[in-house]
């Protein structure tokens, strides 16, 4: 999404400079003026994900979530923001954290949002964190909504920690499976099969069964490296854009993958409503913050008409009960919970439920991922000690 750079002023302080992150410039200026600031001159627009590429060594020496565990309890504390920075910056051990933290407060000190700061640091901060910073303090709800940021991220990195853990075994045991089975076909079975040729002999069935297969895995190989060589000269020529549609697209389609990866995603959507509903935003900023929680440019797009439907007066669940991607049974608990008036603490269960799920289905594909390829190394290898031991056989008979 686009930031637009504004020098602005508002009443009683110096003209200062103002990002903000909008689909179009007529938003921009919207959310300006909605923030009692007057635009004094536009300084240009920037793209985020390319601020997103520039700050990617900044990026990776600075904690995010380390420093959103630390101002949460903070602001609980009724502790003034700049004064909970200066805190956190004498906390720091890391430089390049200290200074981001300074740089922070300085920004706070000349009178600028604490959400315009997050939005000038492009993507060192997740996309939802502007938006939901920036309904904290539209509501005067920032300690409330802080809290539950952070335990959003801490559960998106237990989640996103719980992928990695679990499937380094199984990726590990897939790049030896790969190897072996390559090394197998391509070095030692064409070696053994000249064996026969510098003896003069005719190549026993089994042989020429282990040589087609050979030749046809090579082949495979070859096509595989060709295609990745074209694929990647495609990707370059259609622009980053449009590669991104690609993969989004091609991912919802893959089986057991596409369903887990949708069922991610609603996740996080339904959280993110369920932090702003219960901090009493405003139905129709709620959806529009947290469909750009979406990363999949698909899944979002099928929630294009749902603002509008709301502004036409339908309820949340009605809304959300025509969407392909929103898991069965949802839009019926998030009505009972309008009818209930407990439409926040509906949806946290919701999303809790989302996410045992999907820590469930992972924990099942992954233990039934690593049979299978235990299972699929022991048959290549069984070809092959069987085939060559009839080869011996025939070669002594002979």
């Amino acid at each position: 999404m686009p930031l637009y750079k504004y020098i602005a002023a508002s009443a009683g302080h110096p003209p200062h400079e103002v990002v903000i992150e909008a689909d179009n410039s007529n938003e921009a200026l919207s959310k300006l003026r909605s923030g009692g600031l007057r635009p004094v001159r536009f300084c240009g627009e920037t793209d985020g994900e390319k601020a997103a590429g520039a700050s990617f060594l900044r990026r990776a020496k600075v904690d995010v979530y380390d420093f959103t565990n630390q101002l949460a309890p903070l602001l609980t504390a009724n502790i003034p923001l700049e004064r909970a920075m200066a805190i956190i910056g004498e906390s720091c051990a890391d430089q390049s954290q200290r200074q981001f933290v300074a740089a922070l407060r300085q920004g706070l000190h000349e009178g600028k949002r604490f959400s315009d700061l997050v939005r000038s640091y492009g993507s060192i901060f997740p996309g939802y964190y502007a938006n939901l910073i920036e309904s904290g303090e539209e509501t005067g709800s920032l300690p409330e909504v802080t809290e539950e940021l952070r335990k959003f991220m801490e559960e998106s990195k237990e989640l996103k920690e719980f992928l990695i853990t679990s499937s380094i075994y199984p990726m590990v045991i897939l790049s030896i499976t790969v190897l072996v089975s390559i090394l197998m076909f391509t070095v030692f079975v064409p070696k053994f099969a000249q064996i026969f040729v510098d003896m003069g002999r005719e190549q026993p069935p089994s042989m020429v069964f282990l040589l087609t297969l050979s030749n046809v895995i090579l082949w495979l190989l070859v096509l595989l490296i060709a295609g990745g060589a074209a694929l990647v000269i495609v990707c370059l020529r259609a622009g980053p854009e449009r590669t991104r549609e690609w993969r989004n697209r091609i991912t919802l389609k893959i089986p057991l993958f596409g369903k887990l990866a949708s069922e991610i995603e609603m996740q996080r959507f339904i959280q993110t409503l369920s932090i702003l509903v219960a901090n009493h935003v405003d139905i129709i900023k709620t959806v529009r913050i947290a469909v750009r929680v979406i990363q999949n440019q698909v899944i979002r797009e099928s929630f294009s008409g749902l603002e509008g439907r709301l502004k036409g007066g339908e309820k949340l669940s009605a809304g959300l009960s025509g969407n392909e991607f929103i898991p069965p049974g949802t839009a019926s608990k998030i009505r009972v919970g309008e009818e209930s008036g407990y439409v926040g603490e509906m949806l946290r269960r919701v999303a809790e439920h989302l996410e045992t799920g999907t820590r469930r289905r992972i924990k099942r594909l992954l233990s039934l991922f690593e049979p299978v390829v235990i299972i699929f190394l022991a048959c290549m290898v069984l070809v092959v000690v069987l085939s060559i031991f009839m080869a011996i056989m025939e070669l002594n008979q002979a």
